[in-house]
Protein backbone atom coordinates (compact mmCIF):
# COMPACT_ATOMS: atom_id res chain seq x y z
CA UNK A 1 0.00 0.00 0.00
CA UNK A 2 1.58 3.28 -1.51
CA UNK A 3 2.21 6.08 1.66
CA UNK A 4 -0.07 9.13 1.79
CA UNK A 5 2.36 11.87 1.45
CA UNK A 6 1.97 13.86 4.69
CA UNK A 7 0.95 18.08 4.66
CA UNK A 8 2.33 18.80 8.00
CA UNK A 9 3.85 20.43 9.33
CA UNK A 10 -0.33 22.53 9.10
CA UNK A 11 -0.10 26.67 9.61
CA UNK A 12 -0.70 27.78 12.98
CA UNK A 13 -4.73 27.97 12.93
CA UNK A 14 -4.83 24.71 11.02
CA UNK A 15 -5.51 21.01 12.64
CA UNK A 16 -3.79 17.83 10.72
CA UNK A 17 -6.95 15.21 9.91
CA UNK A 18 -6.57 11.62 8.98
CA UNK A 19 -8.88 9.06 7.22
CA UNK A 20 -8.91 5.72 9.03
CA UNK A 21 -9.66 3.51 6.31
CA UNK A 22 -7.72 5.24 3.24
CA UNK A 23 -5.19 7.46 5.18
CA UNK A 24 -5.78 10.26 3.36
CA UNK A 25 -4.21 13.67 5.45
CA UNK A 26 -5.49 17.00 5.25
CA UNK A 27 -4.80 20.44 6.83
CA UNK A 28 -8.02 22.42 7.59
CA UNK A 29 -8.74 24.98 10.31
CA UNK A 30 -12.43 23.65 10.12
CA UNK A 31 -13.49 20.16 11.88
CA UNK A 32 -13.52 17.69 9.21
CA UNK A 33 -15.19 14.70 9.85
CA UNK A 34 -15.67 12.69 6.62
CA UNK A 35 -12.71 12.21 3.61
CA UNK A 36 -13.40 13.66 0.89
CA UNK A 37 -11.81 10.95 -0.75
CA UNK A 38 -13.44 8.11 0.42
CA UNK A 39 -16.11 9.22 2.52
CA UNK A 40 -15.35 7.20 6.06
CA UNK A 41 -14.16 8.91 9.09
CA UNK A 42 -11.42 11.71 9.87
CA UNK A 43 -9.54 11.60 13.16
CA UNK A 44 -8.18 14.69 14.31
CA UNK A 45 -4.21 14.13 14.80
CA UNK A 46 -3.24 17.36 16.59
CA UNK A 47 -5.22 16.47 19.62
CA UNK A 48 -3.96 14.51 21.98
CA UNK A 49 -5.13 11.24 22.86
CA UNK A 50 -6.05 10.78 26.63
CA UNK A 51 -3.67 8.47 28.40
Amino acid sequence: MPTPTDPAPCSGDEQLFECLACGKRLCSAEKITSCPGCGETMQNLSTPRPE
